[in-house]
């Protein structure tokens, strides 16, 4: 409780009314009105009592006690029953500080006093309330804090063993070889890539993302679309969805890369679908365009680098360029040139992760696939 009373008014009234019973009254501060004016203004779970001759006292402090006034909980003014000036300047001046929660004349009858030690008493146990539940919630914070920094901790151990452990994923599929190279980022981000094949289209999923929540929605909306003739469109729409509704309800949105390529195994064309900040190049042409179409060759290998990727190559300079990378190891298979790419990336990292999860896909067409003329 504190008491702007410099004429201890206050303090003589209301110790003549027996307050010093109260557990609340004996943690009391008295200020005067200079000391009052220079506190900060910070927010106070504390009741302020005024007497209201001392602020009128000194008419040049009015405004800046009044700021200081609207920090504290609530405010009760005290005055005699005679002092009409300072009850009119309450009353002038109540509509504009929305703390006052009383105005009090003494001398007060037996029911106001009842009613005034009351409301003292049950603001103190809210006060007091208040207290105890910040203090739980401090300890609450830096237990859940102790707990993510031990999740944290078991979660990279978690992504190093399953990037050493989980084999290098090599498929064939209609005259397409397929393999693809995973490495584990820091914190939250994730990364996703699945193969699809459907009539004679094959469908390369990649989705890139800094939020578990959503990527394990997308795994499970990409399941559901695996069960029937898989459209593209569909599952983009879906998936838009999705993202959009988790990122209504959290207040810093995360940013997701939905890529998917659409390949024609018997017109051997590369299709690109919502391709984000993903990368493809070929061996033998470079860096494709996604924006149209891409007619592939027998013989001709590709490799897709994921927005992760992308991302880490960017971040940590990698010291050569992915041209230079194509000239200076033309002549080496597709696991020794998958390898090569992380290498390149991974030379300047500063820790034992990469900053955000990383894939790459590598793609060669079957010297030997029958195409559709």
């Amino acid at each position: 409780m504190f008491l702007l009373d410099e004429r201890e008014f206050i303090e003589n009234q209301l110790e003549s009314q027996g307050i010093g019973i109260y557990d609340f009254y004996d943690h009391r501060q008295v200020f005067d009105m200079a000391t009052f004016c220079e506190l900060a203004l910070t927010r106070r779970s504390e009741i302020l009592l005024i007497d209201t001759q001392t602020v009128l006292n000194q008419s040049s402090l009015i405004e800046k006690c009044k700021s200081v006034m609207n920090t504290f909980l609530g405010v009760i003014f005290f005055h005699t029953a005679e002092d009409e000036r300072s009850k009119k300047w309450v009353d002038d001046h109540a509509g504009h500080m929305n703390k006052i929660i009383g105005s009090i004349s003494f001398p007060v009858s037996p029911m106001d006093w009842t009613i005034l030690t009351n409301q003292l008493q049950f603001c103190a146990q809210l006060i007091e309330d208040q207290k105890a539940l910040q203090r739980h919630l401090v300890k609450f914070s830096q237990e859940l804090d102790n707990a993510l920094e031990t999740a944290e901790i078991e979660m990279f151990k978690a992504k190093k063993i399953h990037e050493m452990l989980v084999p290098k994923r090599v498929e064939e599929i209609k005259g397409l070889q397929f393999m693809n190279k995973y490495a584990a980022g820091d914190g939250g981000s994730t990364e996703f890539y699945d193969l699809i094949q459907s009539g004679s289209k094959i469908y390369q999923v990649l989705i890139s993302c800094q939020s578990y929540l959503i990527s394990s929605a997308l795994i499970g909306l990409l399941n559901i679309h695996k069960q029937k003739d898989f459209s593209p469109t569909s599952f983009l729409i879906e998936a838009n969805k999705e993202i959009e509704t988790i990122n209504s309800s959290k207040k810093k949105k995360s940013h997701v890369d939905v890529t998917l390529i659409e390949i024609d195994s018997t017109q051997l064309s590369l299709k690109f679908h919502n391709s984000g900040q993903m990368e493809v190049w070929s061996r033998q042409n470079g860096k494709i365009d996604l924006t149209k179409d891409y007619q592939m060759k027998k013989d001709e290998q590709f490799f897709i680098l994921s927005s992760g990727f992308v991302s880490n190559w960017n971040e940590h300079k990698a010291p050569s360029d992915i041209n230079l990378i194509i000239k200076n190891h033309h002549q080496s298979s597709q696991r020794e040139f998958l390898l090569e790419l992380f290498l390149q990336m991974s030379q300047k990292k500063n820790s034992d992760f990469l900053s955000k999860d990383a894939t790459v896909v590598m793609m060669e067409v079957n010297r030997h696939v029958i195409q559709k003329v």
